[in-house]
């Protein structure tokens, strides 16, 4: 939830950034994009040291960084540095999105693993319907004070209210102990049975003395930070973490989850950052019925500040309301993932998804209704929530001493897929519209095809210990 509300604030202030900092078209789409790109280039040293200096330590560490990121960020003279904090918000977060799916999925069984990772995705909805509250509250406010020479724009205000959740996060990760199944794989056998204990104690209110495993069979396979002692040995421990994500057993389902976590946070997130200023322009022409690419045509990219340089931009409050009722939404959907995934189908609910997405990008060069085009524009955008259900699958397709290397690896390459739809996607909306919805259908139609080549593990039946010695798989 805190890394969609970091990530997802930026698209909320973009009218007054552009008017108070003077940014152009070009410069706020790298704004866009640079808390994709910090999470890009992060992501695969946050898998390594998940896997190797242990999921919370790292959380911690990347959380706190982030949340000091984020407020710096909000004191920002210019449109570069503020590009440059929010490039090192993304950078520290990164690791609260990926690590966070080995981490809850190594919490539970394999009978409630995938609906509890499922779950956890529904988060990121609510952030969607946090931020634009918060947005609400905050962005109409005018305020005649300064800072260090420095007038206090709402959006800065906003900005720090957003580090809250972050905050809570790290309350809650001190809280937490290491996962069991990472311990096991580091060979710290008496502390992974000593966290299972605690575990059984809280559930059952009974004490941890009565767990029936009394001891754990000894589990390889775990690298540690420990054996680090130069650079060499890091390049090294960081390349023998990669490599098995390639193995000839693997290699083919890396690459497929890899493409499509490329190409679906490419559409949703494209389209996501530019949501509110299409949004805008449609209300803005709602009572007209005019089709969406010829709105979208039209727009202009001009700034309009008045000579003596006060901003006076009003955030566009209907377009927020708008977004919190799409976070409901998309609450919801997910909700629906996650009590209906066993008994669809992972596979199965992900190619039905992509078919509702085709017939939504075919009705948005027709429909001219302002509902009608809202909704099918959601609908398409909605395929982000697709990159759920595939992290879900690649959860639990990597082993446990890869584990977080392998979904930081994944969500690493669909960030990239962020980062270059946030670029382009509004040039090509803006100025090939027609062109780019059509592009669009052609591309989840690729990814439908490849939806059924990926992994799709049948749920375990859980086994209840019956002795005093238990084996905890890797897998």
């Amino acid at each position: 939830m805190a890394v969609m509300v970091e990530i997802m604030g930026v698209s909320l202030i973009m009218p007054l950034v552009k008017c108070d900092l003077q940014s152009t078209i070009e410069q706020q789409g790298m704004l866009a994009s640079a808390g994709f790109l910090g999470v890009v280039l992060s992501s695969h040293a946050m898998g390594f040291l998940a896997d190797t200096w242990g999921r919370v330590a790292t959380l911690r560490y990347a959380m706190t960084f982030s949340a000091i990121s984020s407020i710096v960020s909000a004191f920002s003279v210019n449109i570069w540095m503020l590009i440059v904090c929010r490039f090192l918000t993304g950078f520290f977060i990164s690791g609260g999105q990926a690590c966070v799916f080995s981490l809850c999925g190594e919490f539970h069984g394999n009978k409630s693993r995938v609906r509890h990772v499922t779950l956890l995705s529904c988060f990121m909805c609510v952030a969607m319907m946090y931020a634009p509250a918060v947005a609400i509250g905050i962005l109409p406010m005018q305020f005649d004070a300064s800072l260090f020479g420095m007038a206090i724009s709402s959006w800065r205000i906003f900005l720090i209210a957003d580090v809250s959740i972050t905050v809570l996060a790290l309350c809650g990760l001190f809280m937490l102990p290491e996962t069991p199944k990472y311990q096991l794989v580091q060979g710290q056998m008496e502390e992974a049975l000593q966290t299972l204990r605690n575990i059984y104690a809280q559930n059952s209110g009974r004490s941890g003395s009565d767990y029936p495993v009394k001891h754990l069979a000894q589990q390889s396979g775990g690298a540690s930070l420990s054996s680090v002692h130069g650079f060499c040995d890091a390049v090294r421990l960081i390349w023998q973490q990669t490599v098995p994500l390639f193995y000839r057993s693997r290699v083919l389902q890396t690459l497929n989850i890899c493409l499509i976590q490329f190409m679906i946070y490419g559409i949703a997130q494209g389209i996501f950052m530019w949501f509110p200023t299409i949004l805008n322009e449609l209300d803005k022409v709602s009572d007209q019925g005019s089709l969406l690419c010829t709105v979208l045509q039209g727009f202009s990219s001009a700034q309009n500040v008045p000579e003596d340089g006060v901003c006076l931009v009003a955030p566009p409050l209907g377009t927020y309301q708008v977004m919190i009722t799409i976070g409901g939404a998309f609450t919801i959907i997910y909700l629906i993932f996650a009590y209906t995934i066993d008994l669809i189908g992972k596979r199965n609910l992900l190619i039905g998804w992509m078919v509702l997405t085709l017939i939504c990008l075919v009705l948005l060069h027709y429909v001219t209704q302002f509902a009608m085009l809202v909704i099918a524009l959601t609908l398409v955008m909605a395929i982000g929530n697709c990159g759920g259900v595939v992290s879900t699958m690649a959860m639990e397709f990597y082993p446990t001493q890869i584990n977080a290397m392998g979904m930081c690896f994944i969500m690493m390459i669909g960030r990239l897929g962020a980062v270059v739809g946030s670029n382009l996607m509004g040039r090509l909306l803006f100025n090939s519209c027609e062109v780019t919805f059509w592009s669009l259908l052609g591309i989840v139609m690729v990814l439908t095809c490849m939806t059924f080549f990926l992994p799709d593990r049948a749920r375990s039946k859980s086994i209840s210990p019956t002795s005093s010695t238990t084996q905890i798989n890797s897998k």
